[in-house]
């Protein structure tokens, strides 16, 4: 068989188990694999939805609730101090439990660079902080 027929195949396969999967939901007004697939090409959208209205057609009721408390309660933010002191607290631990972890210099070294470049940051949001400063007293 020639590549083309291998393709045609190959998606007359996918097309079937697509169906098949539609023939399990269950729906009161079905459609072919076939439109499933096409179905984009002939919707002509303006805007991209939200993640929260994806979700409150995703998930049942019963779930709504749960997914509001974890969007409006996003992690805590980590300031540039906080992260360079756990770098300073894991290299310490890693150095004092050297034999238990087998860790290899390379890999506290990467972890020494990541100190680096937190301490690398938290100087150039200090600069511009002041930047932002002297630009509203002006």
């Amino acid at each position: 068989m020639d590549a083309e027929t291998l393709v045609h195949l190959d998606h007359i396969k996918e097309l079937e188990e697509l169906q098949d999967l539609i023939g399990k939901l269950n729906l009161d007004n079905p459609f072919t694999a076939e439109n499933f697939v096409q179905y984009d090409n002939s919707e002509l959208t303006t805007e991209m939805i939200s993640d929260e209205e994806i979700l409150k057609v995703v998930l049942p009721n019963s779930q709504e609730k749960e997914v509001d408390e974890l969007v409006s309660d996003p992690l805590p933010p980590i300031h540039h101090g906080e992260a360079i002191e756990f770098y300073d607290k894991i290299i310490l631990y890693l150095e004092q439990q050297e034999i238990n972890f087998n860790m290899k210099k390379e890999e506290v070294k990467f972890i020494k660079k990541l100190k680096k470049d937190a301490l690398k940051q938290q100087f150039i949001s200090a600069k511009q902080t002041i930047l932002d400063n002297f630009i509203n007293i002006a």
